[in-house]
């Protein structure tokens, strides 16, 4: 079946790697292993979960969560019903999610247990939203178990198109409440295609995604490497020695970074005497001797750009070696 490349959106992306790369794993998370089979049955599962809700396309659903498995296969799930994901930033205060919430407008919230401390009274109080759910095993009162949604036979799915809205990644309150930039389907898929361009990501290439879920930069991480047909290795929150210890024992090719990420790992690095041998690439942004040190101790380069969620991620991209103190160039598909 051929498409154009104007109607792909991210679940073809999922139905791609079931084909294409079928037994490998798609995503990492402790001892467990989800193929690129695995990914779609599971996302498949989810989204006759959510049908079975009434939940369908141009509904929002919010997530306040650390990462996890589940996590990824709710993006999934959401893209292939058209339904738009909605992420919360979990460092945000109690006050500020309600207000996130009021704009968001959600079908359903789903939380999970580093989150409860915020959210358990909102069942009651919160009636505009029917559905309330959370991630693990045993749910608090008001909340249903997450993994009770899975099963069943997906319905055909809706036209989704490439100009349909995939995601809402809240950026910087300009107006006191988080504003959120709408990301169609074609908006993630171009960010990938150009990561892949760029960076030159394959099928070999494995990345920790240790940042947030809510933001741009761990979304278009699992999304371009996910198209390559790389790994994706699930952290639910950074952690710099954890960090040390997956990326030799998954021989991890590609890290996300901000101040100061880099820095804690390479300090966690020496103090467990590793290498990061199988690290390529450190991208994001740093201070300049903190990317220095990466460069004496590894083998790694760093990338820097201009990027931004409003943007699907980077703008502008370069190896820090080749220019020092630049942003890069262009990216090809964007006029600078």
């Amino acid at each position: 079946m051929s498409m154009s490349v104007q109607a792909f959106t991210v679940y073809d992306t999922i139905v791609r790697g079931a084909a294409a790369t079928a037994g490998a794993p798609a995503l990492i998370q402790g001892d467990r292993q989800v193929s690129f089979r695995e990914l779609r049955e599971r996302v498949d599962a989810l989204a006759a979960g959510l049908a079975g809700l009434g939940i369908g396309k141009g509904d929002r659903i919010c997530i306040l969560a650390q990462n996890d498995v589940a996590y990824v296969e709710l993006y999934g799930a959401c893209a292939r019903q058209g339904i738009i994901a909605y992420p919360i930033n979990w460092r945000l205060t109690a006050q500020e999610v309600e207000r996130v919430l009021e704009r968001a407008a959600p079908k359903m919230m789903v939380i999970d247990a580093s989150t409860l401390v915020i959210a358990e009274r909102w069942p009651a109080e919160k009636k505009a939203i029917a559905h309330w759910y959370q991630f693990g095993a045993s749910p608090a009162p008001g909340f249903t178990a997450f993994a009770s949604l899975y099963g069943g036979t997906p319905p055909p799915a809706p036209e989704v198109g490439a100009d349909d809205a995939f995601a809402v990644i809240s950026t910087a309150a300009v107006d006191v409440i988080p504003r959120g930039a709408t990301l169609t389907h074609g908006n993630v898929l171009t960010a990938s295609l150009s990561a892949i361009a760029c960076l030159g990501y394959t099928a070999s290439d494995r990345y920790l995604l240790a940042l947030p879920l809510f933001h741009i930069t761990a979304l278009g991480g699992w999304l371009a490497h996910m198209l390559a047909g790389g790994t994706s290795v699930v952290v639910s929150r950074f952690d710099a020695e954890e960090s040390v210890r997956l990326i030799d024992r998954h021989r991890i090719t590609h890290m996300s970074d901000f101040p100061p990420i880099l820095a804690s790992v390479l300090d966690a690095a020496e103090k467990l005497g590793s290498r990061l041998e199988s690290l390529r690439y450190v991208s994001g942004l740093d201070a300049p001797p903190t990317i220095q040190r990466l460069h004496d101790s590894t083998q790694a380069k760093f990338l820097t750009g201009f990027g931004q969620s409003e943007t699907s991620g980077f703008v502008t991209i370069q190896r820090v070696v080749d220019k020092p103190g630049a942003a890069g160039k262009p990216i090809p598909s964007c006029l600078v």
